[in-house]
């Protein structure tokens, strides 16, 4: 599945907001998620990152100017406490798991691909392919021109078609939004 990387899609962090604006884009992560964890099955998540690189790592959206005492008090922050920090969308797309997981998303690996598509060796080919599901962070480079909520970074649809994406049926869920400072809409894809 492809959710947008926005801190916003974390579980309370826009605690003073007197309507959530992601609430209905959350809700359909949340689900989509649960669909894909079920049955015990714990997903890679692909995500743009400055280099490339794959392991367990820790949630934190310090990138996005957010401390980690802000991030929700989760039982798995002790397991996920020597890991290397991930980049926002990694952060994101784990604490989006933790949310379903709970204490198992210490368990997630994660693969970060640099934005420039550059060739990916057997070794990412094969962990891509062999994952019991892909959740990936949209959001494009940040800062960059095409930084939308469903854009792509080159390495990263180089990773898809490493996955064999491109054989995978995309069903989107778009999310129109009204607030002034968000995108006009979110999109939620699920790929099978």
């Amino acid at each position: 599945m492809i959710l947008p990387a926005t801190p916003l899609l974390v579980p309370g962090l826009a605690p003073g907001l007197r309507a959530d604006p992601l609430r209905a884009v959350r809700g359909a992560v949340r689900a989509a998620l649960a669909e894909l964890v079920a049955g015990g099955r714990l997903p890679l998540v692909l995500a743009h990152g400055p280099a490339l690189r794959h392991g367990r790592m820790r949630p934190s959206l310090a990138g996005a100017g957010i401390g980690d005492r802000w991030l929700p008090d989760l039982s798995t922050a002790a397991s996920w406490a020597d890991g290397a920090p991930a980049g926002t969308g990694a952060s994101v797309a784990l604490l989006a798991l933790a949310d379903v997981l709970g204490d198992r998303a210490a368990d997630v690996e994660t693969l970060e691909v640099p934005a420039d598509g550059m060739s990916l060796d057997d070794g990412v080919a094969d962990l891509l392919r062999g994952a019991t599901g892909l959740v990936v962070a949209g959001g494009g480079v940040p800062g960059g021109l095409d930084d939308g909520p469903e854009a792509l970074t080159d390495g990263i649809r180089a990773a898809l078609r490493a996955a064999g994406a491109d054989a995978w049926h995309a069903e989107v869920q778009v999310f129109e939004q009204s607030h002034g400072h968000l995108p006009t809409s979110y999109r939620v894809t699920t790929l099978v």
